[in-house]
């Protein structure tokens, strides 16, 4: 298995003609990313819902609060994920945060994947403990090159599954893709954790569904306590044991996932961007992008 933190690689271009070469990034290189995004996906989550990749690149950059994980069952897929480039072969299980700013900028021929969106609330309520929380959420990429072979065809059953819009069917998924991520983790070797109270989960689903709707508006603790029905104190170390993190810097990853986005996808100004983010400041907007992203606002827009 392989983890990928953010680089800023020079990939060179391959021949998307030779079967067994690398993607063509080409036109969709990164100084084109921003010329071809339009638009950000403003949605906060897709919800649990799966579909097939394109075999084109995707038009532009987006953004959605959900676990994605894919599955490439023939050819290569590049993603442009954030700040740097991510190549899925085939066979390849791969699942990362999808509020980074992500996109398909390349296929090679005859390639065909699936994608599966997992709600916060959903992976909260599967309690794979705070290591993978917290590694997935700081952006984090987890991907096995190699897998089982029933991989490919599970996979296609979790779409025609999830087509159907039986309820019994779609729960058979959430189980199969639960038990998934879990054979991801031990191959990883990551410690697993009993899981909570059903009560704890229920009300730490309740907290990041309420963050995931309103990050982009001024949030207090009270606010927070009051629409879950917590004191707020409890709130906060609540979610700090059960997500590894604390409410603000989960509260603060997403509006920089935000900002992300908007910065690769459109040409509004950095103070709109810092805005529609839901900083209040554009003092405030630089400090937390510099500190998460480890260059400026305006870096990021042209290192992209």
């Amino acid at each position: 298995m392989s983890r990928f933190p953010p680089r800023h690689p020079d990939d060179p271009e391959c021949d998307p003609d030779d079967g067994d070469a690398e993607p063509k990034t080409g036109r969709y290189g990164k100084a084109a990313l921003m010329k071809l995004a339009v638009q950000a996906d403003p949605r906060p989550s897709h919800g649990f819902g799966a579909g097939m990749g394109d075999k084109t690149p995707m038009r532009s950059v987006h953004a959605h609060g959900d676990l994605e994980i894919n599955y490439v069952f023939s050819g290569k897929v590049r993603y442009f994920l954030a700040d740097r480039y991510i190549d899925l072969g085939q066979g390849s299980f791969a699942t990362f945060w999808a509020a980074t700013p992500h996109q398909v900028v390349a296929c090679s021929p005859n390639t065909e994947y699936m994608w599966l969106s997992v709600p916060l609330a959903t992976l909260l309520r599967w309690d794979l403990g705070p290591a993978f929380l917290r590694d997935v959420l700081a952006g984090e990429v987890y991907v096995e090159a190699t897998n089982p072979e029933w991989d490919a065809e599970r996979t296609r059953r979790w779409f025609d599954d999830l087509l159907s819009d039986e309820p019994f069917r779609i729960r058979t998924v959430e189980l199969e893709v639960e038990a998934r991520l879990r054979r991801l983790l031990v191959s990883n070797r990551k410690d697993e954790r009993d899981p909570g109270p059903r009560k704890v989960r229920k009300r730490v689903e309740a907290i990041a569904s309420f963050l995931d709707t309103h990050y982009r508006e001024h949030i207090t603790i009270e606010d927070i306590g009051h629409a879950v029905d917590l004191h707020p104190n409890y709130a906060m170390s609540l979610f700090r044991r059960e997500c590894g993190l604390t409410i603000w810097q989960y509260l603060m990853r997403r509006r920089v996932a935000q900002a992300q986005a908007l910065l690769l996808s459109s040409g509004m100004p950095v103070l709109a961007v810092a805005l529609e983010s839901g900083f209040g400041s554009l003092p405030r907007f630089y400090a937390a992008f510099s500190r998460e992203c480890g260059m400026s606002p305006g870096d990021y827009r042209h290192r992209a």
